[in-house]
């Protein structure tokens, strides 16, 4: 390199290292660099692979000074590919029915089954693709991300093949995803009408009827309940949700109940239990005991007559109509609800102690074992006291259970409110954690909420 250079030259990495600039500035006495030289320089820099042989010729012949030029580059690592599922089913269902254009509610959107045959593929696994390391400017190993495998598909109803790729059902039924496990259930599907010669239905599964449902029949089923057509005087029970597209006209002697939500057109003269959300558009004349949320959004939805209750609140259109139907709207925490829970919180605290003391008899007989060496095993005394351990740790169980049941209900019931979109008539009773108010004028877009043991309105947003 000349000897009369103004500054020594720069080389510069990107902070990658895949890349390296290198700056010199103008020779003195008309000298150029050669090749060679600048190679040297890159060289004591540690720059020794991926070097552009017509970067540096291009420095040498259009004498490119005091400019950093790229003059090596290294080999960019490519990453793996993580292992996945391709799954052959919608994995995650909508339940929400969805609103049409017009302002009605479509209930035949509500997809809540996923059939399968036997042998149908329902997942694919796609293994890791291992990713390729590359190499920086200074000759240096740069690592690739390694492709992850994946843990195989848990569940029940389904085969592996033998390269655990391919998963196919190996019974007829039900899909669904159960956190991280696929779960395939059979169903009792009726292609008509559920009526006297179809019989009543006791299933371990889900229930699945295309036609009507009949007076009289009853239905119970340990997962979930679907109707096509309209349910008439019958009784409903599901382990999990029942979705009604047609309707239930209950004639006074029908029963629903579930532990999961309802999705229904509209009821009538019905008595329905239900722990998750109640969704319809009609109500009329019913008894219901809800311990969600009960949602009417339709352009007709309304509430007209019967008992409601509804621990999370109640959202609807109308409630109540010109004829000044009596109807009773209860939202939040049932009255007695928070005495009762007050009252075991005592019985559990007294149990409690009885069984400490117990446990303090029992030891004592122990030790007094020990102490004599006589077995006091059969003594009458002793047995007693375990025959009352027994029945007090049951019941303290019994207790404990209800009591926790009852606090998640004070908590769901916390800010309960009554929600008319629409209009509210007189003739319509709201109860609100144990305050009462009756409707006596006419209103519209009200919203009914409770406020230092008073109910008050205001506009429903």
């Amino acid at each position: 390199m000349p000897e009369s250079v103004n500054q020594k030259p720069n080389v510069r990495l990107s902070r990658d290292e895949l890349e390296a600039f290198l700056q010199v500035s103008t020779p003195e006495d008309d000298k150029n660099y050669t090749i060679e030289e600048l190679k040297g320089i890159l060289e004591q820099n540690g720059v020794r692979f991926g070097i552009l042989e017509t970067a540096l010729q291009d420095m040498v012949e259009s004498q490119l000074y005091n400019q950093p030029i790229m003059v090596a580059k290294g080999i960019a690592p490519v990453d793996g590919v993580d292992g996945y599922y391709e799954y052959m089913f919608q994995s995650n269902t909508d339940k929400k029915p969805q609103i049409k254009p017009n302002g009605s509610v479509d209930y035949w959107s509500v997809n809540n089954i996923q059939p399968v045959e036997a042998g149908q593929v329902i997942a694919v696994y796609h293994p890791p693709i291992q990713g390729k390391d590359g190499t920086g400017v200074k000759g240096n190993v740069i690592f690739a991300k390694r492709g992850k495998d994946q843990p195989l598909l848990k569940g029940k109803g389904f085969e592996r093949s033998a390269d655990d790729l391919t998963y196919t059902a190996s019974i007829d039924g039900k899909i669904e995803m159960q956190g991280d496990r696929i779960v395939i259930l059979a169903i009792h599907e009726i292609s008509g009408d559920a009526d006297i010669s179809s019989g009543n239905i006791d299933f371990r599964g889900d229930v699945v009827v295309h036609g009507n449902v009949e007076n009289g029949i009853t239905i119970k089923a340990s997962g979930s309940i679907t109707v096509d057509g309209t349910v008439e005087a019958c009784t409903l029970i599901a382990g999990k949700d029942i979705i009604l597209r047609g309707g239930m006209l209950g004639g006074n002697k029908s029963m629903v109940k579930t532990k999961g939500s309802i999705y229904a057109k509209f009821f009538e003269n019905t008595v329905i239990e239900v722990d998750g959300i109640l969704q319809a558009d009609v109500l009329m004349n019913c008894t219901v005991n809800c311990k969600g949320r009960i949602i009417l959004k339709g352009n007709h939805a309304s509430i007209i007559g019967g008992e409601i209750h509804a621990i999370q609140g109640v959202e609807t259109f109308c409630i109540g109509n010109d004829a000044e139907t009596k109807t009773y709207i209860y939202a939040g925490a049932e009255e007695g609800m928070q005495k009762r829970a007050t009252q075991l919180e005592k019985k559990i605290s007294t149990t409690k102690a009885e069984i400490t003391k117990i446990e303090l008899g029992l030891e004592q007989f122990k030790a007094l074992e020990e102490e004599k060496g006589v077995s006091y095993s059969n003594d009458p005394r002793r047995m007693a006291l375990l025959r009352i351990r027994i029945r007090d740790v049951a019941m303290l169980a019994e207790d404990e259970a209800e009591y926790k049941k009852l606090q998640e209900l004070l908590r769901r019931g916390k800010g309960a409110s009554v929600k008319v979109l629409s209009t509210i008539y007189p003739g319509v009773q709201i109860n609100i954690d144990g305050e009462r108010i009756k409707v006596q004028n006419e209103a519209t877009n009200v919203e009914f909420y409770r406020l230092e043991n008073v109910i008050r309105t205001r506009p429903a947003s």
